[in-house]
């Protein structure tokens, strides 16, 4: 009685969660952009699903029956996982046709347990999604790792648009599917608490580093593309850098600075990566450290390190601390002392 209770406690902790984070996103948050009223519909799947549950608490749900048809119902989340993680990495890919191709197989189950009711389907189902979850988990993750990738090479400015969150959250999901899957099998209470409260703390992650996420498109260009074995414009980059200082804006793309030296950002990118051996994103920042950030530092101890960052065209002081210490292996405000 006591473990029951302490399921429906966490249920219902878990309800109010997603149902909370759904209203806000969906009715109170103007201008949001696709991607956040993709998060906010699937808060709303979740609340859902997890009101279901909440219903499941009361004396004498728990019956095989009930519970096989719990796991058919719940195995439905796994697109909403699908859709969410697609819509971080490949903007607008997902339209609702392809939801309707992605759920042809989960109807297909649903149908099969629904005509024979057997505990073979189930396990049909259990072996289904097992090896639908780490096909989405092994290609999203391909996705994150070219979207960083990608995101590196492009911009001086990730700060919402960065999926390196992604990695971690990867390992709570399969964390919390693992839960998901024994409990559906085996329906212990205890079993439950942890499912809920890892679901808990994946969803929390999620939210903290997507609440401002702005999606980006990375259709980068294909090698087809010739790339020159030598490039003339580096001199000319050099020079651009040192005297109209473009480092120093916040919103610096690689595209920006490829028509500055009048070139493409391909060989722009070529040339970084080939020549210099480092990507956009930490070329900019070393110049922002090198030529801003440190001689600030030195000669003016008085200044703030907020005020520093932003003088040196970072838009946030934790941007400019993890650059700072991936450049110099010290953490400013010790570099500032001596």
């Amino acid at each position: 009685m006591i473990s029951s209770s302490i399921s429906a406690f966490f249920i219902g902790v878990s309800t109010a969660f997603f149902t909370i984070f759904a209203i806000h996103i969906l009715c109170f948050r103007p201008n949001r952009t696709r991607f956040q009223t993709v998060l906010g519909y699937t808060m709303c799947v979740w609340a859902i699903l997890n009101l279901k549950d909440l219903i499941l608490t009361f004396p004498e749900m728990y019956t095989p029956s009930i519970l096989n048809w719990v796991m058919i119902i719940d195995g439905w989340s796994a697109i909403s996982y699908t859709v969410l993680l697609l819509e971080t990495v490949m903007p607008q890919w997902f339209t609702w046709k392809r939801i309707l191709y992605f759920s042809i197989p989960f109807c297909i189950f649903t149908a099969a347990y629904a005509l024979v009711s057997c505990e073979a389907v189930i396990y049909a189902y259990a072996v289904f999604l097992w090896i639908y979850a780490w096909t989405i988990v092994i290609f999203g993750y391909s996705k994150v790792r070219k979207h960083i990738k990608y995101v590196h090479e492009n911009y001086s400015n990730i700060e919402n648009i960065d999926v390196s969150w992604l990695r971690p959250v990867f390992a709570f999901v399969i964390t919390t599917q693992i839960l998901w899957l024994i409990t559906s099998l085996y329906g212990e209470f205890w079993l439950d608490i942890l499912y809920y409260i890892s679901c808990l703390a994946s969803w929390l992650m999620v939210l903290r580093y997507s609440w401002n996420f702005q999606p980006i498109q990375t259709n980068a260009p294909t090698q087809s593309n010739p790339i020159p074995k030598q490039f003339p414009f580096a001199d000319k980059l050099e020079k651009v850098m040192k005297e109209k200082k473009l480092y120093l804006r916040p919103d610096l793309t690689l595209d920006d600075l490829a028509q500055e030296i009048g070139t493409n950002r391909l060989y722009a990118s070529n040339y970084l990566n080939q020549a210099k051996g480092i990507t956009f994103y930490d070329y900019i920042n070393q110049l922002r450290i090198t030529e801003v950030s440190i001689p600030l530092m030195k000669e003016h101890s008085e200044y703030t390190l907020e005020h520093i960052a932003i003088q040196s065209g970072f838009k946030s002081i934790s941007t400019f601390r993890r650059a700072f210490v991936k450049l110099t292996g010290e953490n400013p405000s010790n570099y500032n002392k001596t």
